[in-house]
């Protein structure tokens, strides 16, 4: 009786097949080695946008309801937009613009009339005068965080009293209604 003997397979090596294997694996290899590095590269930034975010979030500018108070030297908007006043009712502070809320002002950018823009140059300067007179807090106000441009809704209050309603009294400003109304 004759006995069997035993067949493993064995690779074929000289086939297309065999060596395009070899080179997927080599590269499955490869990659694998690079994998620290990628991680490396999206890990950090990751972390550093994570920090950017907590800073943000922490900022008063951006409107906890619990917004610590600020004091900042605010400036007339030019090309350089980071704590300055652009009109009566938008600022930027620490870099982060801001529309407040509260308030409408005769625009200054795009007036339909002389008087509009001479009353909203007066607003801008009030505002800028009224932030640079002390501390101030930011708040959020109802349920929306930004208009339709991206500007931060927030009020601007010191000692519990709105610098909007300010310009509001002196004849500057209206209450926001929802909608802006002509000046003209």
């Amino acid at each position: 009786m004759a006995t069997r003997r035993r067949f493993e397979a064995v690779p074929i090596t000289r086939g297309k097949a065999y060596r395009a294997k070899a080179q997927a694996q080599a590269r499955s290899r490869k990659a694998r080695s690079f994998l620290p590095v990628v991680i490396l590269f999206i890990a950090a930034p990751l972390a550093g946008l994570a920090a950017l975010a907590s800073w943000h979030w922490l900022n008063p500018a951006l409107g906890n309801a619990s917004a610590a108070e600020a004091s900042r030297q605010f400036a007339i908007c030019g090309m350089t937009r980071q704590t300055c006043v652009v009109d009566g009712d938008t600022i930027w502070l620490d870099g982060v613009k801001i529309r407040i809320a509260d308030i409408d002002t005769p625009e200054i950018s795009s007036p339909r009339c002389d008087s509009e823009y001479a009353l909203g140059i007066r607003a801008r300067d009030r505002m800028q005068q009224l932030l640079n007179e002390g501390p101030f807090a930011v708040e959020a106000i109802g349920s929306r965080d930004e208009d339709q441009y991206g500007r931060k809704l927030r009020v601007v209050t010191r000692n519990g009293r709105s610098l909007g309603d300010m310009l509001v009294a002196e004849g500057l400003a209206r209450t926001w209604s929802g909608r802006r109304e002509p000046w003209c």
